[in-house]
């Protein structure tokens, strides 16, 4: 695509603006270009920023009347987007970008076409722009396949025109004119497949992977999830998550146990400064290739299934197996203790069909899980740390994995030190290598600038949501009646067999408390999409931003989680009438409010099972989650018809509420906003209340019991 530009002309008759090859950038807050670039020249160019296709662009409205009428840019694509790719040994891991549905319908002004211009011209005098863009406001989102399966992932790619972006990477670029110019884009990429797989892409996709090292991407990803993801960290003990929220300011040292096929171990002292001290070859690709000889396996998730059910002693030899079921207190070591893995099929006559595939499966998971805690201790030990992070695809929320990881770490430093999970931790590396491209800022986005959704418009299987979501209207219709039909077996637990000696130094396997515990082998891909938000900000007032907790109702208390749980499953008829009231109640409108009723049941469902499923649970993000829901069904304002009707109630009433607040104006105002936030979260009793009345008896009454000595 040629990138010369011939000066923008805006004619008085027909108000067009022409161009030849122009492609313009466009941000919320400042509009700037990249430079033009003579015939034959090399430059470097930012990748990340989506680009505006100003063909067809046309002056809305009189320019006699309007000094800066809009320019409308018809043809600009609401597809605009670009992505980073991590190919590793097992699974390929991809992270892309998607713009905000609306805002490429933000109209250029002649004045901010004029600023374009004079900003390209000054970077033509040795200006650089790589770092004055601020970052677009869009979407994250984290998809992965199996490598075995690249075909599938090539297909997403091209389902999404991800690849046809026209986005050039950090490397030489050449105009149109210059010979073997090449107009595919670049890239970034990690991973050993980076290099296996580069052809295949370029092949299919017409792409050229941009390479970046794998470490480097490692390290940058989890910095920037550390200091910009709330809750991302978390511990687990005893089946229990609990999410831990790290000091940006204090994130230094740690160590990074990177366990994809293999295990890397990455002391991080600071932003890009990081030395990969140990590592070990066995690690997920020995689970899955053992795994798959030993129990015939077909997956990863599959063994990961099959450990839930097993009873590790069955295969394993435990110090009670030696000592005739006793401890060998001298030491230490209780009779539950794993003293050899497998040793119990070095003795006897039995073969490999002669014991149970879950309890290989389990025997398996502690082996390697175990070894790898193990080892992950004595590099934190060698090196005083004492926070230790454990990322990659091998772990994917895992509980028994997680509690098998976390007991090691706490047995062998007695406490002091602390194995913390992610959940994102298998995209560290594409998410590195989509920060790698010159991203104008994003690395700088903090935690306020984030708002994690997870639509539900996507197949449930064994209480999982899966993604991603279905994008078309009547598909999620048709597949929520689907799945109402089915019913809830869908939502059925995994059962487990009774707690045994099945751990490591008297650890039990873990049990969710209500007896039966998920398996979670795909919980760490219940990340939902990013929404980058860069132009919030915290509130100017708060004394401690990054600790700021708005939601103040603990749902971590089970009863307290259980009453809110079934108020909202309670309320879901009544909203369900009032949506589809507000959309006239047509046969169409009733459908997606049956299927909205579903989806969000799943959700409710899914997290009454696992409550930390999507992170930390509070009851802004059950009302958020249930919000997502009704706009995942084209459901924009499910009140608008209650809110027309009110609004007219309360303008016939304004004239004479305004007489009788006389000179009180100010505290009353005040005493309607805490009243109308009162109602807004949902009371039961104002609900209630509300069925027999207006929201203005709703008001007054609020008024009359809240008088108290206030402070004005």
């Amino acid at each position: 695509m040629s990138e010369s530009f011939e000066a923008s002309k805006v004619g008085t008759r027909n108000h067009t603006v022409e161009k030849q090859g122009a492609y313009l950038q466009e941000s919320h807050q400042t509009d700037s270009v990249n430079p033009v670039t003579p015939a034959g020249s090399m430059m470097h160019r930012s990748p990340s920023r989506p680009q505006l296709d100003l063909s067809g662009a046309a002056i809305h409205g009189s320019q006699e009347e309007d000094r800066t009428p809009a320019i409308l840019l018809p043809n600009q694509s609401d597809d605009i987007s670009h992505f980073a790719i991590d190919i590793g040994g097992s699974l390929i891991k991809l992270v892309y970008f998607s713009r905000h549905s609306d805002s490429s319908k933000t109209p250029i002004t002649p004045r901010k076409m004029c600023g374009l211009l004079e900003r390209r011209r000054e970077s033509l005098n040795g200006g650089s722009l790589r770092h004055t863009f601020p970052v677009l406001g869009g979407r994250l989102h984290f998809v992965k396949f199996e490598t075995n399966k690249i075909n599938e992932c090539i297909e997403f790619i091209e389902s999404k025109k991800l690849h046809p972006c026209n986005i050039i990477g950090e490397s030489t670029y050449k105009d149109d004119a210059s010979e073997g110019a090449d107009d595919g884009a670049v890239i970034k990429a990690t991973g050993g497949g980076a290099f296996k797989y580069a052809e295949l892409l370029k092949d299919k996709l017409g792409v050229t992977l941009d390479k970046e090292d794998e470490m480097d991407c490692l390290v940058a990803g989890l910095n920037f999830l550390l200091k910009t993801i709330r809750d991302e960290a978390f511990t687990h003990v005893d089946g229990q998550k609990q999410f831990v929220q790290i000091d940006p300011n204090d994130m230094f040292p740690y160590l990074l146990v990177n366990i994809g096929s293999g295990v890397s171990m990455i002391k991080v002292d600071g932003e890009g400064e990081f030395q990969r001290v140990s590592g070990t070859n066995v690690g997920g690709g020995t689970f899955w290739g053992l795994g798959r000889l030993l129990t015939n396996s077909k997956s990863f998730d599959e063994i990961l299934e099959l450990s839930q059910k097993g009873d590790n002693s069955a295969v394993d030899m435990l110090v009670g197996d030696i000592y005739g079921g006793l401890d060998y207190n001298k030491i230490g070591l209780s009779a539950s203790t794993i003293a050899s893995s497998f040793g119990k099929a070095t003795s006897g006559s039995k073969d490999l069909s002669d014991y149970k595939r879950e309890d290989i499966a389990l025997s398996l998971l502690r082996m390697i899980s175990y070894n790898i805690a193990q080892i992950a201790y004595l590099n934190a030990l060698r090196y005083g740390l004492t926070r230790i992070f454990f990322g990659g695809f091998f772990i994917r929320g895992h509980a028994y994995t997680m509690d098998t990881i976390s007991f090691a770490v706490g047995f062998w430093s007695k406490g002091e030190a602390q194995a913390m999970f992610l959940r994102h931790e298998g995209f560290l590396g594409a998410l590195g290598a989509f920060l790698s491209y010159d991203k104008h800022g994003l690395a700088n986005l903090t935690s306020h600038q984030f708002v994690e959704r997870f639509p539900m418009g996507a197949p449930c299987a064994g209480g999982e949501i899966q993604g991603p979501p279905i994008h078309d209207l009547n598909g999620k219709i048709t597949w929520m009646e689907k799945f109402m039909a089915k019913g809830n077996e869908i939502m059925a637990p995994v059962p487990t067999s009774a707690p045994g000696t099945t751990g490591v130094g008297g650890f039990g396997r873990p049990l969710a408390r209500s007896g039966s515990l998920r398996s979670d082998s795909s919980a760490a891909l219940n990340v939902g999409v990013l929404w980058l938000v860069p132009t919030l900000e915290p509130f100017p007032l708060l004394k401690d931003p990054k600790r700021y907790e708005p939601s103040t109702i603990d749902l971590s208390d089970d009863d307290e989680r259980e009453y809110w749980f079934n108020i909202l499953s309670s309320h879901l008829p009544t909203l369900v009438g009032t949506a589809v009231g507000s959309e006239g109640g047509t046969d169409g409108a009733k459908r997606r409010g049956d299927a909205f009723a579903q989806a969000f049941r799943a959700h409710l469902a899914r997290l009454r099972q696992e409550p930390a499923a999507y992170g930390k649970l509070s009851l802004a993000t059950l009302l958020e989650l249930r919000e997502e829901c009704l706009r995942e069904f084209h459901f924009m304002d499910a009140y608008r018809a209650i809110k027309q009707r009110e609004n007219e109630a309360s303008l016939a009433v304004l004239p004479d509420l305004l007489n009788e607040l006389d000179d009180a104006r100010l505290l009353a105002l005040i005493e309607g906003v805490l009243a109308a936030n009162i109602f807004d979260w949902g009371s039961h009793a104002c609900v209630e209340l509300y069925r027999k009345g207006t929201i203005i008896e709703i008001y007054r009454m609020s008024r009359n019991k809240m008088r108290r000595p206030w402070r004005v």
